[in-house]
């Protein structure tokens, strides 16, 4: 904080030329004090009062804090000036959300534009159309928004988010099934899009995104167990009930597929490496380079919505293991299920690892769950962590079912 640092009648000089200051402020109905000294004040010699544009604006914020000489205009006011007094600046064709889409409409104004979505079958794509008001969405990079026909069901999902928003400050955080869908649409198209846009120039190709959930392979929160002391015992002890037997299924998992695709010989196997607190320390946890090899050769093989429920399932409990839990849970497609999840057992009736949502949250949230039977829940915080958990998993299980 600042202050004047100036004693006698060079002070009280200052002081007044302040308060004429103020004065002259005072008629624009600022509520701010000249003395107040819990806040930073700008201005820039000599002291008359200026007429604020946004050049003027920017340049206040840029002078150095050495160079401050008095207090008179905050922040807060200069942000004031700039939302009231500034004109708007109208479209900037550089940034992705200028892109003709119902999405990045929505994103930019935050209003309801429409009354109902609806869903109609294109006979010639064989696609189903997402639209509103008999416009056909359309993705953040200007793709439709049309879906396979086996996703027919997420197809009326998506319309029915869109129908049932609220009419005023609509957040697009709150159309998680739709968020999927373009996802997987751009990323999909995305090589075929002459769009040179901020989003399009951000958004990472396929095979970086699968590098990138490989990496959480080797920081998996199912792979990493606590001290035996650690909330009296009954955090690990939990552990040893439900996370060896999830990494035992996928050690058999990975080591069949990779048989099975001859990617490493019949006398080897697949064992995930897991990180023991009690008896390493602390120290780095990695997958050895077979397993990584043998893990993307996995990935390269799902379909695009399968892909972006397991990335969202991993972003949202950073587990990898349990973003293919939930895809081996929730993709009902019998060739699917045999050639990509279900293929280390007998029968697709077996009675495979299946997890539910609320085990899946569990699994991935084990060490905060005992942390606040202990300690507490952070009212807002943890109850609403867990709501988002849920829709979260529950948007990825929709996106990966199949009709």
């Amino acid at each position: 904080m600042f202050s004047f640092g100036m004693e006698g009648p060079r002070r009280t000089k200052r002081k007044e030329k302040i308060k004429r200051c103020w004065r002259k402020k005072k008629k624009l109905n600022r509520k701010i004090h000249p003395f107040r000294s819990n806040e930073i004040y700008l201005t820039i010699p000599p002291l008359k009062m200026l007429r604020f544009t946004r050049t003027t604006a920017w340049k206040l914020r840029s002078i150095p804090i050495a160079t401050i000489q008095y207090r008179q205009f905050t922040y807060s006011t200069i942000c004031y000036q700039l939302k009231t007094l500034t004109p708007s600046l109208g479209i900037n064709n550089t940034i992705e959300s200028n892109i003709p889409s119902e999405t990045n409409r929505l994103a930019k104004t935050g209003t309801r534009f429409w009354k109902k979505g609806e869903v109609k079958f294109n006979n010639e794509t064989q696609k189903y159309e997402i639209q509103l008001d008999g416009k056909t969405l359309r993705t953040p990079l200007g793709f439709p928004l049309e879906l396979p026909i086996n996703k027919k069901q997420l197809a009326y999902l998506i319309a029915h988010e869109w129908t049932h928003l609220p009419d005023i400050k609509v957040k697009s955080s709150t159309l998680p099934l739709t968020a999927l869908a373009t996802r997987a649409i751009d990323l999909s198209q995305q090589h075929l899009s002459d769009l040179k846009t901020e989003k399009a120039e951000e958004m990472l190709a396929l095979e970086d995104i699968k590098l990138q959930m490989l990496r959480y392979l080797d920081t998996d929160t199912c792979l990493i167990f606590a001290t035996n002391k650690e909330c009296d015992g009954k955090l690990r002890k939990r552990q040893e009930e439900i996370y060896r037997p999830l990494i035992n299924e996928f050690n058999e998992f990975f080591t069949i597929y990779a048989h099975n695709k001859n990617l490493i010989p019949r006398q080897k196997s697949i064992e995930l490496k897991y990180l023991d607190c009690e008896t390493d320390g602390l120290r780095g946890n990695k997958q050895d380079e077979t397993t990584q090899l043998v893990v993307l050769d996995w990935l390269n093989q799902l379909p695009i919505y399968d892909l972006i429920a397991l990335e969202k399932t991993i972003l949202t409990t950073k587990s990898f293991l349990c973003g293919i839990t939930l895809l081996r849970s929730n993709v009902n497609d019998i060739e699917t299920l045999k050639e990509l999840y279900q293929f280390n057992k007998n029968s697709i009736d077996e009675d495979y690892y299946h997890k539910t949502l609320e085990e899946l949250v569990e699994l991935g949230n084990l060490e905060t769950i005992y942390q606040t039977e202990e300690w507490g829940e952070v009212e807002d915080t943890h109850d609403v962590d867990k709501h988002d958990w849920l829709r979260n998993l529950a948007s990825a299980a929709l996106v990966c079912h199949h009709n």
